[in-house]
């Protein structure tokens, strides 16, 4: 099973890598995903499958208030944090195309493990491809699509 999940990894970054430039940047802090408050009505976590991407979450309707395991660029700035389907070449970098909300919080060694700004006159920035699952809700924070983390891990990238 273990070389299972690993093929799969590398197949959803490899996908990711063919679509998308990462820029180069130093590991440091991180700011943490926008938190929102537990839901009660939070269904119980069940295997959702394999990973899909950001715009298919979008697209499916069927998805709403289940757990979902989605693959994409994770992109956190200010207190917000999102999931993108397509990221703007530029430094830091920036969400373009579909994109979701992620809700709850963001564990350390996950913002540790990802990239971010260390100039002082930027904004501050944490990036890179993830694997998160949760519950998707097609209107959540602010009227916005939104997953409310349960597990998120860092998708390491393709080497060679």
């Amino acid at each position: 099973m273990p070389a299972l999940r690993i093929a799969r990894r590398l197949a959803a970054a490899g996908l990711v890598a063919l679509t998308i430039a990462i820029p180069a940047a130093c590991a440091g802090s991180a700011a943490p995903a926008s938190k929102s408050p537990p839901s009660a009505a939070s269904p119980v976590p069940s295997d959702p499958g394999p990973a899909i991407d950001t715009d298919a979450l979008l697209s499916d309707g069927s998805r709403e208030g289940k757990v979902v395991r989605v693959s994409g660029f994770f992109l956190a700035t200010g207190d917000t944090a999102r999931l993108c389907s397509v990221v703007l070449e530029s430094y830091p970098p920036q969400c373009g195309g579909g994109t979701v909300r992620i809700t709850g919080e963001v564990p350390a060694a996950v913002l540790s493990a990802l990239e971010t700004t260390t100039d002082p006159a930027l904004a501050r920035a944490t990036w890179g491809q993830v694997e998160v699952t949760g519950v998707f809700r097609g209107s959540g924070v602010d009227g916005l699509p939104t997953i409310e983390i349960t597990s998120i891990e860092v998708i390491p990238p393709i080497e060679g």
